[in-house]
C-alpha cells in the first residue's frame, strides 16, 4: 500500500509534467521578439448586469479565443498533443479575457462553466 507521501509525490508529478511540456513547446513555438496573437472583443452593446449580457460576452470571448488559438496552431490539428495544446491555449485565453474585464458576474459565470456547474433547481423530497 502506498503511503500518503508517495501518493502526493505521484499526484504532483502528474500535475507538473504537463505544465513543463507546455512551457517547453510554447517557448520553442514563439520567438521572443514576436507578440502573441490577440483579438479585441467589444462589449459596449451588452448589459453585463443581466445574465443574457454576461452569457453573450462569454460567447464572444470564447469565439475570439478559438480564433486566436487557431492562428497559433494552424487550421489542421494533427494529433492528440496539438489538441491538448489547443485546449490549453483556449482555456488560458478565456481566463485572461475574463480577468481583464473585471466583472464579478462574468467571473462567476466563467467559474461555473469551467467547473461544469449548472444552476440547480429546487428539489422537493416527499417522505413516504
Amino acid at each position: 500500500m502506498l503511503s500518503l507521501h508517495q501518493i502526493l509525490v505521484r499526484v504532483i508529478t502528474l500535475l507538473v509534467m504537463p505544465a513543463v511540456l507546455f512551457a517547453e513547446s510554447g517557448m520553442a513555438a514563439t520567438p521572443l521578439d514576436e507578440a502573441p496573437p490577440s483579438v479585441t472583443v467589444r462589449y459596449y452593446d451588452l448589459n453585463l448586469t443581466s445574465p443574457e449580457g454576461v452569457a453573450g460576452l462569454y460567447r464572444r470571448i470564447q469565439a475570439a479565443a478559438v480564433n486566436v488559438c487557431n492562428s497559433a496552431e494552424g487550421p489542421q490539428l494533427v494529433n492528440k498533443m496539438f489538441w491538448t495544446e489547443w485546449n490549453f491555449c483556449i482555456n488560458h485565453a478565456v481566463a485572461n479575457a475574463v480577468n481583464a474585464v473585471h466583472n464579478e458576474k462574468l467571473s462567476a459565470y466563467h467559474w461555473q462553466r469551467i467547473r461544469g456547474w449548472k444552476v440547480a433547481t429546487p428539489i422537493t423530497v416527499v417522505a413516504r
